[in-house]
């Protein structure tokens, strides 16, 4: 049976963001998939659940994987606005097997909107702090884009006016911990916080620079 061999980006500054790039490799499967009418592969949309990529030791476990995958497929395309070292690697190997290279460059996907958190004073008074949108369960909510949280307020009969009062804030990457949004922190000293884990964190412990 014929295969496609996805090649696409997937090291980045922060696990948020590889596991965004895995995402993408994902959807860009599926493209592949109808595009040419039979079954497109991409370890690299599921290894990171398994490897680190940043442990030389997996990540050479990981390449060695994609290489003989690799070699059972009858094409390579490749998708994403930039080639890493990885993907160079792929592109050469599939080149020394005798397998047709297919770029698709102009191939972007759309972002989804990030979600979004809606807060206000406490008792109207900035010093008190935020508190953020409930439902019934105590659980805050999420919207898709600030369009979304602000067609959800006028639903429910707040004005533009009362709306200069309302904080919508975006988010700022996914939890390693728990893949749910991350938001900025309203502690100083802090620089997320995670509703679902209820617990705000250090730049670091997210994987990030500060």
């Amino acid at each position: 049976m014929a295969l496609t061999y996805v090649c696409s980006p997937l090291s980045a500054p922060t696990r948020a963001e590889m596991l965004a790039n895995a995402a993408k490799a994902s959807t860009y499967m599926m493209k592949a998939e109808q595009e040419f009418g039979n079954r497109a592969v991409a370890p690299h949309a599921y290894l990171p659940f398994l490897l680190d990529d940043t442990a030389p030791e997996e990540r050479a476990l990981a390449l060695e994987f994609g290489q003989k995958l690799l070699a059972m497929c009858t094409r390579l395309v490749v998708y994403g606005d930039r080639i890493s070292s990885g993907m160079s690697a792929e592109i050469m190997k599939a080149e020394e097997l005798g397998i047709p290279v297919l770029q698709r460059p102009g191939l972007v996907l759309e972002e989804a909107p990030k979600p979004v958190i809606v807060g206000r004073c406490i008792n109207g008074v900035t010093i008190n702090g935020l508190e953020y949108l409930q439902n019934d369960d105590g659980e805050v909510l999420y919207f898709k884009g600030i369009t979304a949280a602000k067609d959800y307020l006028r639903e429910h009969e707040v004005t533009d006016e009362e709306m200069e009062d309302i904080v919508l804030r975006e988010s700022v990457g996914t939890c390693i911990r728990c893949g749910d949004p991350l938001f900025p922190s309203d502690i100083s000293g802090y620089a997320y916080q995670c509703f679902k884990c209820d617990e705000d964190f250090y730049a670091f412990e997210q994987g990030r620079n500060p």
